[in-house]
């Protein structure tokens, strides 16, 4: 007689699933998470996922996973590893294994704000994923901490997402992940962030860090990137289930947008700067705009959401059109000569450019040189002394954007540059897309948001101080303006420049006559401008609502 046990279907297995929720009906359940969406009767969980089948395919992966990286101690991989690659991913490890805490609270969100167990099973298991995610790139991160040559930077971890003025970039950008409408946030998470840039971030990155001689991040990265077509997939069923009902049309629209907005205003620099500014390789014979207009342009956005018109969904192409044209205008080439000025307020080395980067660079954007490599090259000659690179400083500062109060990234463009006074300070934009972000979502975009408000006026090595960015001894930078020199700056170094921080919001304020430009000391105005959900958006009417907001004209 068989005693083998028959092997129920996953079809009807995960009909199983469905039937066993259950809602309270002897109270009624406060609600964490309100939702302007209105949600139908029924939705489709297109995977069907099963924790049956996903905990053993997961096990043996990240079993993998941690038996390479125990392969490359033996290997001494970090002794064979490009330098320039082991210190840009501080800052990246960083700031993934906090988008992947950020993910997790998000199906924490819709599971409890959309009623309807077989997408709350979909969402647990991505719940999961996030975890395990999570686990892995912190692994990873202490896995570096151990094993590289310079290892300063790696023991500050999370705390530095708020201390760096390029991680506060990224916390801001990844708050939007959490903060807002569940539905936004799973928006802006699921079907821009997972299904539009992660093939960036999870397999064009780690690639760089397969020429530059790094097994081991890609190991993990390729590891986390095979399992987003499980949320790929949740947020396609978020987005149908939604869709169900008609008065939730204008709603997706107008999220679906802001969440595409800013994904580019924050994700573009990121990929960007990892990919074409910290590689020793150059065989890479693609840029960051060849692969973003093959992955993003026609992988998501003319295979994807130009077809959600068929649905009756109409996403706007001016904003995917501008995009696209901020990056081939040189918005992240722009944005780098920034970074590169204040590489002390980082907790990593900085390496200057040398002649192949520019080879490679002015290959794949011609005019290139003549528009950056100046200042690249004043870099590279001053960094060993601290006068010659303090004259470097000041024109920086002299030529320095105002941050924007939305993205937090720099308005390098003065011709798209707005700006509006809300209870009696000016908050500058780096585009009309951005002012509308932060005009149609009260209270999303308040407090002390621009990091040099915070420092306006403060000596600089005062600054490097503060947010804490210094080795053991107490007074040598963990930061470096290059990578194997043997000349380490300290504090005193700093200090002898005698150079006091200026925010270009603040200077930029009063050099137009506006209202105080700091976000310093705000009682959180919320900045909303009434009018239903078009009113103030970039291809709309033109209309400026209240606020006296300086708005382009928009052809139509």
């Amino acid at each position: 007689m068989s005693t083998t046990t028959r092997r129920r279907s996953i079809t009807k297995t995960h009909e199983r699933i469905s039937q066993l929720g259950w809602e309270p009906d002897y109270f009624q359940p406060a609600i964490k998470y309100p939702s302007r969406y209105k949600f139908p009767v029924k939705a489709k969980d297109p995977m069907k996922h099963i924790m049956r089948e996903y905990l053993p395919m997961e096990l043996e992966k990240d079993e993998r996973v941690y038996g390479g990286h125990d392969a490359a101690v033996r290997a001494e991989m970090t002794s064979k590893t490009g330098r320039r690659w082991m210190e840009i991913i501080k800052p990246y490890i960083v700031t993934t294994a906090y988008a992947e805490v950020a993910a997790g609270r998000c199906m924490s969100m819709l599971i409890d704000a959309i009623p309807n167990n077989e997408l709350r099973n979909g969402y647990h298991i991505q719940f999961v994923d996030e975890i395990r995610h999570t686990g892995m790139q912190m692994a990873l991160a202490r896995w570096y901490a151990k094993h590289v040559p310079d290892p300063s930077g790696w023991h500050l971890g999370p705390a530095t997402l708020a201390r760096d003025p390029g991680t506060q970039q990224a916390l801001n950008m990844l708050s939007h992940f959490i903060v807002g409408d569940p539905v936004q946030c799973a928006f802006t998470l699921q079907v821009v962030a997972e299904t539009a840039f992660t093939n960036i971030a999870f397999v064009a990155l780690p690639d760089v860090g397969a020429r530059n001689g790094d097994f081991t991040l890609p190991t993990t990265y390729l590891s986390v990137q095979s399992d987003e077509a499980r949320h790929i997939s949740n947020g396609y069923a978020t987005l149908l289930t939604v869709l169900q009902e008609d008065e939730n049309a204008p709603l997706i629209e107008r999220d679906l947008a802001q969440a595409w907005w800013i994904n580019h205003a924050y994700l573009d620099g990121f990929g960007s700067a990892i990919m074409e500014y910290s590689s020793d390789d150059r065989s890479d014979h693609e840029s960051y705009l060849d692969k973003w207009e093959r992955w993003i342009e026609n992988d998501w956005y003319r295979s994807y959401v130009l077809k959600l018109g068929k649905l009756g969904l109409n996403f706007p192409a001016e904003m995917f059109e501008r995009a696209h044209d901020r990056l081939r205008r040189g918005l992240v080439h722009k944005n780098m000569l920034g970074s590169a000025a204040f590489w002390m307020l980082h907790f990593w080395r900085t390496a200057p450019l040398e002649e192949r980067d520019f080879e490679w660079l002015e290959s794949k954007y011609p005019g290139w040189y003549e528009e950056y490599g100046p200042s690249w090259e004043a870099f590279r000659a001053t960094r060993d002394d601290p006068q010659q690179f303090k004259h470097l400083l000041e024109m920086a500062l002299e030529g320095a954007a105002p941050s924007c109060w939305v993205c937090l990234m720099g308005c390098v463009f003065p011709e798209e540059m707005c700006h509006r006074a809300v209870d009696g300070r000016t908050r500058f934009y780096c585009s009309k897309e951005c002012m509308w972000l932060d005009e149609s979502n009260p209270g999303r975009y308040v407090g002390d948001r621009n990091f040099f408000d915070r420092y306006h006026d403060w000596e600089l090595s005062d600054v490097v101080r503060d947010i804490g960015f210094v080795r053991p001894d107490g007074k040598t930078l963990i930061a470096q303006p290059h990578i194997d020199g043997d000349r380490m700056w300290t504090l005193d170094d700093i200090r002898g420049m005698d150079f006091h921080v200026k925010s270009a919001n603040i200077t930029t304020a009063e050099k137009l006559g506006l209202p105080n430009g700091s976000s310093v000391g705000l009682e959180s105005p919320n900045g909303h401008i009434d009018g239903g959900l078009r009113e103030a958006a970039p291809w709309g009417n033109g209309a400026t609502g209240n606020g006296g907001a300086q708005r382009a004209e928009v052809q139509h």
